[in-house]
């Protein structure tokens, strides 16, 4: 994706807010899904054969030698107790999902993986969610997958140096973790959302051509109530067909299956696969893009595209570079750059990810550990990425700014302050 210029429009900082979607929005368009079971076929056929005391068949009948050497080797079936520690535990197995296409999907040849071991044993186990209150419970703590060397504060969610509401109570909350067992320098910087407290509003760039089909692009906010401004999504000409809906208003076509941030007119939110069963009248704005990377709380692995299977990776269109401006399409590892994503929590609380020389799947991974049970891959590079905190004074004055990754860029910091080329979304205190 090229570098974009800071423009003159004249929209001030838009936001999304979201509680509970209403209950049809659970209900995604259909796609197909194989789970990983590796094994346990196996395990079944041991045990129908060898009965429960693993050494006749059910019939009584004994068995060959050759017959029992084999079975021996397969792992018995049972109850494994996961380590309460251990935060690989708390996700669910991977799945493989398809995104809808024309005429029948094939299957694919080889199985789905599962799980990575995590390299180090987690430091501690997983305590329960701390109330602040009784209003935004503190998310459950993640246990790290590296005790060295150790990262400050990671997975512990804190509401230290974050914007506050009059009352001083906690707006949001962040932390830091480290995903990858095979990248131990992948770094996912998270923030959630009180989204009880907190709207978003969507704002179209100025330089994206649908900007052109709105009949009012300088709609403003009150930036007293000013929170966070993130990104939002790829460019349109890197999009491939991506949809959006600004105020009610169709900006691009949306497209059936893809996966999709909405705002809906009541300031509640959700990440889900589009459907024309979704009421438009409901709708206050939407954005799309490509597939969703966690699909009931479960990591995507692979994707269906009509008669092909396709890992989840995604590549921002070959735009992919490092912090050079250097392409990464040509190394071997080229799916690790600087990343966003939103994900959506059973709560009805909005996660905004940050990650850092990081693939798309591991990414994931962190907002699986982070209660997500949707989520939407976002913007990507080092200078498209942002997360910016506003501290407000009297009268709502903005007196400080702060932003969610130390290796966010400083210059981004005041990008939206006058509008922007790009689309982004504003958060805002109710």
């Amino acid at each position: 994706m090229s570098r974009t210029r800071v423009g003159g429009m004249a929209v001030s900082l838009l936001l999304l807010s979201g509680m509970c979607a209403p209950s049809w929005a659970e209900h995604p368009a259909k796609s197909l899904m194989r789970l990983s079971n590796v094994g346990s076929q196996a395990q079944e056929l041991a045990s129908g054969a060898r009965g429960e005391d693993g050494g006749s068949l059910q019939t009584g009948t004994p068995l060959p030698s050759w017959l029992d050497e084999l079975l021996a080797s397969v792992p018995q079936s049972g109850p494994t107790q996961p380590n309460a520690g251990n935060p690989q535990d708390q996700i669910q197995p991977t799945e493989r999902v398809a995104t809808p296409a024309k005429g029948p999907v094939q299957e694919p040849v080889t199985p789905v993986q599962e799980p990575v071991t995590p390299v180090q044993e987690p430091a501690g186990p997983v305590q329960e969610p701390i109330a602040e209150d009784g209003e935004f419970p503190r998310p459950r703590p993640i246990a790290p997958l590296y005790t060295s060397p150790a990262l400050e504060g990671e997975g512990v969610w804190s509401p230290e140096g974050m914007p506050e509401d009059a009352q001083e109570k906690p707006l949001l909350y962040r932390t830091v973790y480290r995903p990858s067992a095979e990248f131990p320098n992948s770094v996912v910087h998270m923030v959630v959302f009180d989204m009880k407290r907190i709207k978003v509003r969507f704002f179209v760039g100025q330089t994206e051509p649908g900007v052109y089909h709105i009949s009012e692009p300088s709609i403003r906010e009150d930036n007293s109530k000013i929170v966070a401004v993130t990104n939002a999504m790829w460019m349109q000409r890197h999009a491939k067909g991506a949809g959006a809906i600004f105020r009610g208003q169709e900006v691009y076509p949306m497209v059936n299956g893809m996966a999709t941030l909405v705002v809906y007119r009541d300031d509640s939110i959700d990440i889900l696969e589009w459907t024309d069963d979704i009421p438009r009248h409901l709708i206050k704005d939407a954005r799309q893009l490509r597939h969703l990377i966690v699909k009931n709380g479960r990591v995507v692995e692979e994707v269906a595209k009509g008669n092909k299977v396709q890992d989840a990776e995604i590549g921002l269109g070959g735009f992919l570079v490092d912090n050079n401006g250097v392409s990464t399409m040509r190394n071997k590892f080229w799916f690790l750059a600087n990343r966003t994503a939103f994900g959506i929590r059973e709560d009805g609380n909005l996660v905004f990810a940050m990650a850092h020389h990081c693939g798309t799947k591991d990414l994931a991974k962190a907002l699986v550990l982070a209660g997500c049970k949707r989520a939407i891959h976002a913007d990507a590079n080092i200078h498209n990425i942002v997360c910016n905190f506003y501290f407000r004074g009297d009268k709502g004055k903005i007196v400080k700014r702060d932003k969610l990754s130390p290796d966010q860029l400083n210059y981004t910091m005041k990008r939206y302050d006058n509008g922007y080329t790009k689309d982004f979304f504003a958060f805002y205190e109710r």
